[in-house]
C-alpha cells in the first residue's frame, strides 16, 4: 500500500479524486447509476471483473490482456478485453472506501459479472509474511468488526510456499510506517492488511455476487518509505506536495532514485500478481 503513494501515481489519484467528487456533487446517484453509463455504448461481456485501486496495481494484468478498450466511466476507469480465454473487465476503483463502494456497485449494475475479484497490493503485519507472497484469504474483516467469507475454503494461518490463506483485514488508513502495521496487527490479530477487500466483499454480499480476494504483499512489516516520499505524504495540499517534490529535485537526487527504484519494484510486484491471477481466472467456473 505504500507504493500506491509513489509520486506519479499519487498526483494522478489526486486529480481523479477531484473529478469524481465533482461528478458526485452534480449528478445524483440514482440518475447516473445505470442509464447514464449505458447510454451511447454497448456493455462488453464480462466473465470476470477485477477491481484494483489504481492503474499501478493493475498494470501487470493490463499488459497481458488483448483487444483492450479503455473507458472513463462516472465512478471508475474501465479496461475491457480478453485474458486467458475469458472476457475480462478491469477497473481502477479509487483510493477511498466511498469511491470503492460506488465503483463496485456501478460495475455490478453495468456488467453483471460472473465473478468479482478484489485484486492489488497488501501489507505484511507479520515477520512470517514476506514481500512477494500471494494472499488468498477465506475470510476478510474490516476495522468495524464485520467478517465476510470470500474465495475458497482453504484457510491456514501458516504461510506455505509463498501463499497465505489466513484472515485479511481491510483498513481505510494508510499503513506507511512499521508502527502503524504493528498496531493494526495487535488490535485485530491478523498478519496481512489491505485497503479495499472488505468493501468489495460487502458490496458483493449485498448484491448476491460471487466474489474473492487475491492480493500480493508489496511491503514488509518493517519497511519504511524514502525520506522524500514521507515528506511529500505529510503535505496537506497538492501545492504542498509539488513544493516538497520541487525541493527534492534539487537537493535530494539520491532520494528520487530510491523512489524510482521503489516504483519499478511495484511494477514487478504487479506482474507477479498477474501471473497468479491468470491461473485462477482460467480455472474459475462461470
Amino acid at each position: 500500500m505504500l507504493v500506491r503513494f509513489l509520486l506519479a501515481n499519487m498526483i494522478k489519484s489526486q486529480a481523479q479524486g477531484a473529478v469524481r467528487n465533482k461528478v458526485e456533487e452534480v449528478v445524483s446517484d440514482q440518475v447516473r447509476n445505470l442509464e447514464e453509463m449505458k447510454q451511447g455504448r454497448e456493455m462488453p461481456p464480462c466473465d470476470v471483473a477485477l477491481v484494483f485501486a489504481n492503474h499501478l496495481e493493475a498494470t501487470g494484468v493490463l499488459d497481458q490482456m488483448e483487444n483492450v478498450v479503455s473507458t472513463q466511466c462516472a465512478s471508475f476507469v474501465e479496461h475491457a478485453g480478453q485474458w486467458k480465454g475469458r472476457d475480462v473487465v478491469v477497473i481502477e476503483a479509487g483510493e477511498t472506501w466511498r469511491q470503492i463502494a460506488k465503483s463496485v456497485t456501478d460495475l455490478i449494475n453495468m456488467h453483471r459479472p460472473n465473478w468479482v475479484v478484489s485484486a492489488g497490493f497488501a501489507s505484511s503485519l507479520s515477520k512470517s509474511v514476506r514481500k512477494g507472497m500471494i494472499v488468498m484469504p477465506s475470510v476478510v474483516r474490516d476495522t468495524k468488526g464485520r467478517t465476510l467469507d470470500v474465495g475458497l475454503n482453504m484457510k491456514s494461518d501458516t504461510p506455505q510456499r509463498g501463499l497465505y490463506t489466513g484472515d485479511l483485514v481491510s483498513t481505510p488508513d494508510l499503513l506507511e510506517t512499521p508502527a502503524k502495521r504493528k498496531q493494526l496487527a495487535k488490535e485485530f490479530d491478523v498478519q496481512v492488511a489491505d485497503m479495499e477487500s472488505a468493501v468489495v466483499a460487502e458490496i458483493c454480499r449485498q448484491a448476491t455476487q460471487r466474489c474473492m480476494a487475491i492480493r500480493v504483499v508489496a511491503e514488509d512489516l518493517e519497511e519504511k518509505p524514502p525520506e522524500l516520499l514521507s515528506r511529500i505524504m505529510k503535505q496537506g495540499s497538492v501545492a504542498g506536495k509539488f513544493g516538497a517534490l520541487s525541493k527534492g529535485l534539487f537537493t535530494q537526487a539520491s532520494q528520487l532514485k530510491e523512489m524510482w527504484d521503489l516504483k519499478n519494484e511495484a511494477y514487478k510486484t504487479s506482474e507477479r500478481l498477474a501471473d497468479f491471477l491468470a491461473g485462477v481466472v482460467r480455472q474459475l467456473r462461470l
